[in-house]
């Protein structure tokens, strides 16, 4: 049996460090939130290799006194709490005081720092938890912090590590949301000597979101604020057309601070139920304010995770929120007052009456004649006396309560005990008449009848008319159709294109597109740009995180290339490999869709009859490419019981 014993220092560091430092992006974290709350109003970083190999984060906050500079490695050294209720109201990003002693602890790590108006500044060097080097130095006001070799120290980390490209990307997601999180602080970042960010910093929002996903998102996006007195929701919400296959574009902030919530993604899609599709999530830029004791943000280290204290009422808020930004009607929040019953009159003022509650005859008389005199009325008569009812407590006859001629009725006039005992014998004893019982075999449980096809070339067929400009209603024999137009039309226009080869045949467009992506989106194109140019696209890097797209498939129009990638690089996202032919069967149902009768085009009868023909003879599926149904059925024994005519 191994003894208990105390970790050394150096272990007990590199065991806390997996908690807080994951990968790069967490060590980028960790720094940009140190100089957020130094108060700094322009942060570059700059990393090389994914941030594997350097990481080195400048701003130009309030700085660290030279005395301090060496405590600050320490473990649970921090500036920002000081007691353990300070964590009911926590103000600040950072307040474990974990981040430099941990990030310390597994890469080679230098800072300089001065603070304002002093003459020098200090810096610091640890490698693997151990100070090499320290005393003052020349360096500008605010911190500069330098990271290299991040888990040499820790090979099995380094091994866990994906690519430099994919850790580049976190890095790049990281800051994309905190310069919106902070849009009056300049932010820039640079990846192995390119600039991929530079936010103005000017405070407004609309900016931050420019500078991230481009000036093709502006227009399509709408503002949110709402405020109940209790939580705050600020940002914008993006309309339908924003809208990608996974939550990479939701970016939501508590109190400027970058968190995820599934709940209150949730809550926003709600306001998008009846405008969005199934496996659709909009896009949205929000920011939270409530009261710091009512959110809990020490949930887990990496402070990405918070609690509200009313978890309930932030969901309801952000759906409220999100329909008032889409302006969609939001039902009014009553209060106990609004709900509470109200009286139909007014109230009359009584006046006390003291011969109510005398019981003497001759004071209720008095009461009752001055009541009616009251009301201009002549009094009461008094009421007539009630005769009492006679009862009789003679046993009734058996005639009056048996029919005459049954066996009871003989029995209870005539027959002694004796005789009723014979009697019933006598009846048992009779040979009783022979009932054939067939028992029919059990019904065999049968599988649920498929859908219906369509056939309307054999039968002939009404057409009643369009309902709410999107269904057709169709009657045929005994049966109703309730019809979908564009599914119909989207499922005949998809089979028509499929039922052909399809080649990667391209078209040059006369005018390249420009299209601005986010780093997640711009890496997943670059590992896949083989993948884009099987389907037909000639897709070229066109500066820091922009592509310019110069042919597109021939099924396509120049516009609906950069949504169509947007729409691939999601599906990539969610699913790790994809072959060519789903992303081509991805673009032809996209296509269809396009081209499709929208809900809401009237047609005229000749027009459906047409489009009925033809999918009744092409024989196609019961639903559209994105697994809609086409049409529901009713029979008129099923019209027929909602009425109650038949049961």
């Amino acid at each position: 049996m191994k003894r208990i014993q105390v970790l050394s220092k150096h272990t007990a560091n590199q065991i806390a460090a997996g908690e807080v430092v994951e990968r790069p992006a967490s060590v980028v974290k960790e720094l940009v939130e140190n100089s957020l709350d130094a108060g700094s109003t322009a942060v570059t970083v700059e990393i090389n290799g994914g941030g594997i190999e350097y990481i080195r984060v400048t701003d130009n906050g309030h700085g660290i006194i030279p005395e301090d500079l060496p405590t600050a490695f320490l473990s649970h050294a921090t500036s920002k709490i000081s007691t353990a209720e300070d964590l009911a109201h926590i103000e600040t990003l950072g307040f474990r005081g974990e981040a430099l002693a941990s990030i310390a602890a597994v890469s080679m790590l230098t800072m300089r720092t001065r603070t304002k108006n002093a003459e020098e500044g200090a810096m610091i060097r640890i490698e693997g938890g151990e100070v090499k080097e320290s005393g003052p130095s020349g360096c500008p006001e605010g911190s500069t912090t330098e990271v290299r070799n991040l888990f040499y120290n820790v090979p099995a980390r380094l091994k866990f590590l994906k690519s430099q490209r994919a850790e580049a990307g976190a890095i790049s997601d990281y800051i994309s949301r905190v310069i919106m999180a902070n849009p009056a602080i300049s932010f820039k970042l640079i990846s192995n000597g390119k600039q991929l960010y530079h936010s103005p910093g000017d405070g407004k929002l609309k900016s931050a979101i420019f500078c991230i996903y481009g000036g093709e998102t502006l227009p399509h996006i709408k503002p949110v604020n709402f405020d109940d007195g209790k939580i705050k929701i600020t940002g914008y919400l993006g309309t339908e057309k924003l809208a990608r296959p996974n939550r990479q574009h939701q970016s939501l902030f508590v109190n400027s601070r970058c968190v995820r919530s599934s709940q209150i993604s949730y809550g926003v899609q709600r306001a998008f139920d009846t405008r969005l599709m199934g496996g659709k999530f909009p896009f949205f830029v929000l920011n939270i304010h409530v009261d710091f004791g009512d959110v809990d943000v020490n949930v887990h280290p990496n402070k990405m995770e918070v609690r509200f204290k009313d978890e309930q009422g932030a969901v309801r808020a952000a759906t409220i929120a999100a329909r008032m930004a889409l302006g969609d009607p939001v039902a009014p929040v009553l209060t106990h007052e609004d709900i509470a019953p109200k009286p139909k009159f007014a109230p009359v003022e009584s006046k006390p009456v003291e011969s109510v509650f005398v019981r003497t005859p001759e004071k209720r008389e008095e009461f009752s004649s001055s009541f009616a005199g009251s009301l201009n009325q002549p009094a009461p008569k008094a009421p007539a006396k009630i005769k009492e009812p006679t009862v009789s407590y003679e046993r009734p006859s058996p005639e009056s309560i048996l029919p005459p001629g049954s066996l009871s009725y003989r029995t209870a006039i005539e027959m002694t005990v004796e005789q009723k005992r014979e009697e019933i014998k006598k009846e048992a004893s009779k040979p009783q008449p022979f009932v054939e019982v067939t028992i029919s075999p059990k019904k065999k449980e049968t599988a649920p009848e498929p859908p219906k096809q369509l056939d309307f070339g054999k039968i002939p067929y009404r057409i009643i008319g369009q309902l709410f400009g999107c269904y057709w209603v169709i009657q045929q024999g005994d049966e109703v159709f309730f019809i979908d137009q564009h599914a119909a039309h989207e499922r005949r226009l998809y089979e028509s294109i499929i039922s052909n080869p399809l080649e990667p045949d391209s078209q040059l467009l006369l005018m390249p597109e420009i299209e601005k992506l986010t780093a997640s989106e711009y890496d997943i194109l670059m590992e896949n740009m083989q993948l884009f140019a099987e389907l037909g696209f000639d897709i070229e890097e066109f500066g820091p995180l922009t592509v310019s797209i110069r042919a597109v498939p021939a099924i396509f129009d120049a516009p609906e290339a950069p949504a169509f990638i947007h729409e691939a690089i999601g599906i990539l996202q969610n699913k790790s490999s994809l072959s060519t032919q789903d992303i081509k069967r991805s673009s032809l149902i996209q296509s269809a869709c396009k081209h499709a009768i929208k809900a809401g085009d009237i047609l005229s009868n000749i027009e459906i009859k047409k489009l009925l023909d033809e999918y009744s003879a092409s024989g196609v599926p019961m639903t559209c490419p994105h697994g809609r149904p086409v049409m529901v059925r009713m029979s008129k024994i099923e019209f027929e019981k909602l009425f109650k005519r038949v049961l």
